[in-house]
């Protein structure tokens, strides 16, 4: 009974907006047809009368109906808005599979929950979601030619994979349109004008690259995760990478495996800020659970294989504690550190 007249009581003096989070309708039987690099997608718009738009993300990484619009803006690429209720995505790497979000927006700016359809590649033979494991009796060259993940290799590979894909980074000398409206532009512009410092046209140019192409080890992050993987390196070293070390710590960064370059500031802060206010004690970092967590939380270190449950719980957790939705590049960091450090309080 005292739970029933609290409730109450918190009806008649919240205000609406504190008790309701959404106020239109999904869109409905969505749909996908994929032909190799073409994805044909169908969807019905909510009936409601205060139905505005619907706004249509894309992903190579699994993305779930609990994430909001503002999670999967900073994760993921935005392809269509508008009132239509079909769409054609084209350029599709037909190795790769792909997740299609779609959220339906009222009048007012407020968002619907999201509707997550997936479509598997269309060469199942070859999936570069499944990270592959050094073989034994290959030779180191055809291993770094060869490999699409740094998980379970050793150093000597990992340094020259990421070198590799550092130089192609790096001394990328294509025109790229700037001034293009292209989501992967406009989230070049956000990160290069983060810089503390002047940056010339090849350093811009590789940040453009390496948010709109990727490499071959970083491109299931897609453009969104890759722009927060440049966040996270920018948060760690106060810096965006203006040189090829520096590009192979990205590299190893979006990979989940440590920078060569440390900053004591931001695993003091990691350490003695982030980590206890999650965790309410002081690390120890003879656990290699602590451990992990500060070192996700300092540099951003994606993880090598998601797991989705635990990241709803991680999700769940940071909300409890920092009372609003992870958004920002750090709060993502805090979530992953959450989600699989293994560290508890």
């Amino acid at each position: 009974m005292k739970k029933f007249y609290l409730l109450l009581i918190l009806y008649l003096i919240l205000p609406l907006g504190a008790i309701a989070e959404t106020f239109v309708g999904q869109p409905i039987d969505a749909a996908v047809e994929r032909n190799g690099e073409i994805a044909v997608l169908s969807w019905k718009n909510p009936k409601d009368s205060s139905f505005a738009e619907t706004i249509l993300f894309r992903s190579v990484i699994p993305i779930a109906d609990y994430f909001t619009l503002g999670a999967v803006e900073g994760l993921c690429d935005k392809i269509y808005e508008g009132q239509n209720e079909t769409y054609t995505d084209t350029g599709l790497a037909v190795n790769l599979p792909y997740y299609y979000i779609l959220f339906a927006r009222d009048m007012s700016g407020n968002n619907s929950d999201a509707v997550v359809i997936e479509k598997s590649s269309t060469n199942k033979q070859d999936s570069v979601l499944e990270p592959k494991e050094e073989p034994e009796t290959a030779k180191q060259d055809d291993v770094i030619k060869k490999t699409n993940t740094l998980v379970g290799l050793s150093s000597n590979i990992v340094n020259q994979v990421s070198l590799n894909e550092a130089e192609m980074v790096y001394n990328y000398n294509g025109i790229i349109d700037m001034q293009s409206g292209d989501e992967s532009n406009r989230l070049a512009l956000f990160i290069i004008i983060k810089s503390p410092h002047n940056m010339n046209e090849q350093e811009k140019r590789a940040i453009s690259y390496f948010i709109h192409a990727g490499t071959p080890t970083t491109i299931l992050l897609g453009t969104g995760e890759r722009a927060g993987v440049l966040n996270s390196y920018l948060s760690a070293f106060d810096k965006l990478p203006r040189n090829l070390t520096e590009w192979q710590d990205v590299i190893k960064i979006a990979n989940g495996r440590w920078p060569e370059e440390r900053s004591t500031e931001s695993e003091y802060q990691a350490s003695n800020l982030y980590f206890q206010t999650i965790y309410e004690r002081k690390p120890n970092m003879d656990d290699p659970k602590d451990n992990a967590a500060i070192t996700v939380i300092a540099y951003g270190l994606r993880p090598a294989n998601r797991n989705m449950k635990s990241e709803k719980n991680a999700i769940k957790i940071y909300q409890s504690i920092f009372e609003k939705d992870p958004i920002e590049a750090l709060d993502w960091d805090l979530v992953r550190a959450i989600a699989y450090s293994g560290a508890t309080r």
